[in-house]
């Protein structure tokens, strides 16, 4: 990941990409399976110069924080990021150093700390690295050496899931507090904020027609009340034509509930966003919200949202790129 500045606009054993990419979209969409092949056309085995980025510190083993995804008959975990000392940070490595990760997180039997909807939903445990004897979990076309996903031991009561997505550490986080339930109307309140913001951004009756309308609400500790969630998309995703895309986070003001981050399209290079969980991953007592982000037709990456100051404000972005040979330098 790389951090960004605010914002105010959102079966076992070796796998080839083919298979790997087709779970990968339970995470990323069908629109950003080409961001996938694109990112990976990259990787060019005869790089041999790095860049010079700095590098995480795996000394102290660092808590982890990963986005457990997939089939829940085969689940995966990702790394997504860092957190120290209630500090969010890039995972960033060189071949290596992915390498020692591997060694360090993904060992067969390590735990993992499960959360959904901002609370603990369990453990979990690895059933594989991404290096054993029987060689990588996947692989990619061009690329010598992969960044490490891991196989989860399946759970079996995740019977109602078929395909999951859940927040998971390599530590525990503090216990949520208990935020009763969300209140019904919400979800009305969270339509009517979405359909103002879209009149404001130009988005007509008539293009609202032809788009799908997601709407969530959840505790998040930002304010008292639930925070919103509204997203107006492409069906389909937006892969051709101008894509039209809102995104719209709503907390309660004293006012009544307004618009605390707003993401549109934009037309010459429209990004996207999608809401996938949430957690205190800081220890603040506010969780932060992990978002889904793709170009149209363009790169993939998972990102985080911090409430500060009365709005939700990016503080760190993914990488696009899942492999890990140095690049060449321009």
């Amino acid at each position: 990941m790389h951090q960004t500045y605010p914002t105010s606009r959102d079966p076992h054993g070796e796998r080839t990409f083919p298979t790997i990419a087709r779970r990968l979209r339970a995470i990323f969409g069908v629109a950003v399976l080409a961001s996938i092949l694109t990112a990976t056309a990259g990787c060019d085995k005869n790089a041999e110069t790095a860049e010079v980025v700095h590098r995480t510190s795996l000394a102290n083993k660092p808590n982890v924080v990963f986005l457990l995804f997939g089939d829940r008959s085969d689940p995966r975990i990702l790394p997504v990021a860092t957190t120290i000392e209630g500090q969010v940070a890039p995972v960033s490595l060189d071949v290596q150093g992915w390498r020692d990760f591997d060694h360090i997180y993904f060992r067969p039997g390590t735990s993992l700390s499960l959360y959904r909807d901002g609370r603990s939903d369990g453990e979990g445990k690895i059933r594989r690295g991404m290096w054993d004897a029987t060689g990588p979990l996947y692989k990619l076309p061009r690329c010598r050496s992969v960044k490490p996903l891991a196989a989860l031991v399946p759970r079996k009561f995740e019977s109602s899931d078929v395909m999951l997505e859940r927040i998971a550490t390599s530590e525990p986080l503090a216990p949520a507090p208990d935020r009763g339930p969300v209140p019904r109307s919400a979800i009305d309140t969270a339509r009517a904020i979405a359909l103002k913001v879209s009149q404001h951004e130009g988005i007509t009756r008539n293009a609202r027609a032809g788009l799908d309308l997601a709407v969530f609400a959840i505790h998040t500790g930002a304010t008292r009340a639930p925070t919103l969630v509204a997203s107006y998309i492409e069906r389909g995703g937006g892969i051709q034509g101008h894509p039209r895309h809102l995104f719209v986070l709503a907390d309660s003001t004293a006012g009544g509930y307004a618009p605390t981050f707003v993401h549109s399209a934009d037309d010459s290079l429209p990004e996207f966003r999608r809401y996938i969980d949430h957690a205190d991953i800081t220890g603040d007592g506010v969780d932060e919200l992990l978002l889904e982000g793709w170009e149209n037709g363009g790169d993939s990456f998972l990102l985080f949202l911090r409430y500060t100051n009365g709005k939700w404000r990016e503080m760190a972005r993914g990488e696009t790129s899942w492999c890990a040979d140095p690049k060449r330098k321009a």
